[in-house]
């Protein structure tokens, strides 16, 4: 749950970036051979609109990996059909509504995830207006620990008709588990943190004796 917090603020943080930011992050952490190809689908990209950060991150993963060019190319490929897909998909279920990088990149994380189309769908005629990407990682976090479609999206668009937005529907998400953690049965979580809107309780902090020793553990920072 806590890496996705941290993805979806990476995503509300994301800023675009230009053809010549994008070589400077691959060169050297990539394979040479694969530059050519992959400039090609990103320029693509950026000319279509679509968000390329996801795809600058697909590469540098595989480059971290020690994948082959042809793998890598292959893979960065797939990830931007698969954005694609998601602004297409975006602009079917709310026609009145620009998709904005955010949102496009958002989607496409969550149907990574599992999550249907339907629901994408679903969710964005629910909440219109509202930023996708948080509410369809509480309910794909929901779906993942085996609560229904139905009754995830019920909770999730419940709570942003009660004020709570952005990583908050996150916390909810979160709230059920932990009820779900305690024995109880799905059902009775639900109705338990439904029952507690819009006063979910925030995700318990690090004590500080942890964070002080997480920072004595950390490698030193090399200066600039």
């Amino acid at each position: 749950m806590k890496a996705h917090r941290l993805a979806i603020l990476g995503l509300l943080v994301a800023v675009p970036l230009s053809s010549q930011e994008v070589r400077s992050r691959l060169a050297g952490r990539v394979p040479s051979a694969s530059l050519p190809a992959l400039d090609s689908i990103m320029a693509e990209a950026d000319a279509e609109g679509i968000p390329i950060e996801p795809l600058i991150q697909k590469a540098l993963e595989g480059g971290a990996k020690g994948v082959s060019p042809d793998r890598m190319v292959a893979a960065v490929g797939a990830s931007a059909s698969q954005l694609r897909g998601a602004r297409a998909l975006l602009r079917r279920a709310s026609l009145a509504q620009p998709a904005g990088p955010t949102e496009v990149t958002a989607v496409a994380s969550a149907l990574s995830r599992g999550v249907t189309s339907q629901l994408v769908e679903s969710l964005t005629v629910a909440l219109p207006g509202e930023p996708t990407g948080p509410s369809l990682h509480a309910v794909a976090d929901l779906v993942g620990h085996g609560f229904s479609e139905h009754a995830s999206v019920d909770l999730i668009v419940g709570a942003a008709h009660q004020g709570l937005r952005g990583l908050r529907l996150l916390d909810v998400a979160a709230a059920v588990v932990q009820e779900l953690q305690r024995g109880q049965t799905p059902a009775l979580a639900l109705a338990r943190v439904r029952d507690m809107l819009p006063s979910v309780p925030f995700p318990p902090r690090p004590a500080p004796a942890t964070v002080s020793k997480a920072r004595r553990l950390a490698p030193p920072s090399k200066p600039p």
